[in-house]
């Protein structure tokens, strides 16, 4: 980034929760633009990371800012309130209200005098998530994919310079999250909203990071491009219908075979070979540690 460019994200913050014996949490973030993933194993800080970003929870002491403009700074007293940061937020679980259709919960971040069910950019916006014919449904008669889009449309409407999102997609199905995710992706670069995504899932974080940022223990201990900070095996993944365990010939029971039924792998092109050239070889370890150790 040049100097005379404005970063999207500036951060550096000690965040302290449950007084003296409580959880800290030490993070120092920069994003010039496209997409910052907090990566890391649950309890690690990203969530309370976002929290802060959002205005949720006050730091304990840093900065905060965003295009530029200081939102948050211990040494110069400025606590810019939530409602007046335009940050999007998009929490684990949607939070939306089960008694107002769709097309109400998405226009509710606006001011009261703009809020309709014609308005031109939530109408925009509900077409553009692909959920424009659910806009008088209620959020109980949405699948879970459903509830995520127009939780999105929702933060999307005030037209944040910032949109946090705390793993998303983290209560759907495989199909689900990859559509989603595509859609997500899409939506971001088209509107070129910068955003930070938490997420403790490798491939999601290869597939939408432009930037990650590793977190183990409250710290932020590590910055750089998601394809570089994560091992390749990591990030393949491997799915199938149906898995069966028999034992192998001649080993007197020391070793199974685990036989799958409609399997595929899935990872970046560089770590697979094209189709019919070589074959696979995966080795597995068993994982150990607090942060789930290593598979490969």
């Amino acid at each position: 980034m040049s100097n005379t460019e404005t970063a999207a994200l500036e951060a550096r913050l000690t965040i302290a929760v449950g007084g003296t014996d409580g959880f800290r949490v030490d993070t120092d973030l920069a994003l010039a633009g496209g997409v910052l993933v907090l990566f890391g194993p649950s309890g690690a800080g990203k969530s309370l990371t976002l929290q802060a970003l959002a205005g949720l929870v006050q730091p304990e002491r840093g900065y905060l800012r965003v295009g530029g403009e200081t939102l948050y700074d211990s040494e110069q007293r400025i606590d810019v309130p939530t409602h007046k940061r335009r940050i999007g937020y998009v929490p684990q679980h949607n939070s939306l209200f089960p008694f107002c259709s769709v097309v109400r919960n998405v226009s509710f971040g606006l001011p009261r005098r703009e809020r309709s069910d014609d308005h031109p950019y939530v109408c925009e916006l509900l077409d553009e998530l692909g959920i424009a014919h659910l806009a008088d449904a209620r959020p109980p008669s949405l699948s879970g994919g459903e509830r995520q889009r127009v939780a999105l449309a929702r933060a999307l409407a005030v037209r944040p310079r910032l949109l946090l999102l705390d793993e998303p997609f983290s209560a759907l199905d495989r199909d689900g999250r990859d559509a989603l995710r595509a859609t997500l992706r899409a939506t971001l670069d088209h509107h070129k909203i910068p955003a930070v995504f938490v997420t403790h899932d490798p491939e999601e974080a290869v597939a939408l990071g432009d930037r990650m940022v590793r977190y183990q223990r409250g710290q932020s201990c590590e910055a750089g491009e998601p394809t570089v900070l994560l091992p390749m095996a990591a990030r393949l993944s491997l799915q199938a219908e149906q898995v069966r365990i028999v034992k192998s010939p001649n080993t007197n029971g020391r070793e199974v075979e685990a036989v799958l039924v409609n399997a595929r792998l899935r990872g970046p092109a560089s770590a697979l070979p094209e189709a019919g050239s070589e074959p696979v070889e995966l080795n597995v370890r068993r994982a150990t540690g607090p942060s789930g150790g290593e598979k490969s």
